[in-house]
């Protein structure tokens, strides 16, 4: 669990004796899922909460006639199903991106752990707060971004969010198609296609073999105006290099 220690940390120091209790807990189980696997089914009593290990998935709702809105990635170090403490049904599906190898807690157990230490509880309220954070700028992102800068800005976002657990790579190692961004951005996959082509002949990605590498990452940033706060993540991780100077001035700063 060192990706899920080292995000949470972030927030709080954890006590080296509270974080042994939680990581070797004896009850928790854990599962390989295969890619394309329901983790979590619309509908479904909500019992169990997920830490991811390796792997990403993807939360989404279906609307009646049969499409689909990605609403958030998981990724390695991410905690989901939170909801799981309150003993509602689940309101969305969580699928396999890729191989996902996760630890699987019982409500009750997860309730008692984080019981035991402030800490622990704390750290995943921050978590919980940052998941939030993430859902409303996808609703800017959406809303309010030209077809560019929602790739740009989720783009950006997962490459802060895999450096943040723990990646050391510039490149991001996108394990997502383009039916998955298109349905994540509110775009076509066509034309998620013909933004992504526009990006590579500006100079501002490649893409290789699954892998994207962000080759100007300021003029990425200026282009999707995406200022990293919004992740709350320490300066040491989220990085100078992820604040947009031109955001100073900019309308997104702007009072309405």
């Amino acid at each position: 669990m060192d990706s899920l220690r080292r995000r949470l940390q972030t927030f709080s120091a954890i006590p080296e004796e509270a974080w042994e209790k939680f990581s070797t807990f004896s009850g928790v189980e854990v599962r390989e899922f295969e890619k394309g696997e329901i983790i979590v089914r619309a509908g479904d009593p909500a019992e169990v909460i997920f830490i991811v290990h390796e792997g990403w998935a993807r939360r989404y709702r279906m609307i009646g006639d049969g499409r689909r809105q990605i609403t958030n990635f998981m990724l390695r170090g991410d905690v989901f199903d939170l909801q799981a403490l309150s003993s509602l049904k689940a309101d969305h599906f969580v699928q396999a991106a890729t191989p996902l190898t996760a630890s699987v807690f019982s409500s009750r157990d997860f309730l008692t752990l984080i019981r035991r230490s402030g800490d622990i509880a704390a750290s995943f309220w921050w978590a919980a707060v940052q998941e939030e954070s993430i859902l409303r700028e996808q609703i800017v992102r959406i809303g309010r971004r030209t077809a560019e800068e929602r790739i740009a800005h989720l783009l950006l976002e997962l490459r802060r969010r895999l450096r943040a657990a723990g990646s050391e790579e510039e490149s991001i190692d996108l394990r997502l198609t383009r039916t998955d961004l298109a349905d994540t951005l509110g775009l076509t996959p066509v034309h998620v296609s013909r933004t992504m082509s526009r990006l590579r002949k500006e100079g501002l990605i490649s893409e290789e073999k699954g892998y994207i590498h962000i080759e100007n990452l300021n003029t990425l940033q200026k282009l999707a105006g995406f200022d990293a706060n919004y992740l709350h993540l320490p300066m040491a991780l989220s990085g100078k290099d992820d604040q947009v100077p031109a955001l100073e001035n900019g309308a997104d700063n702007a009072a309405p």
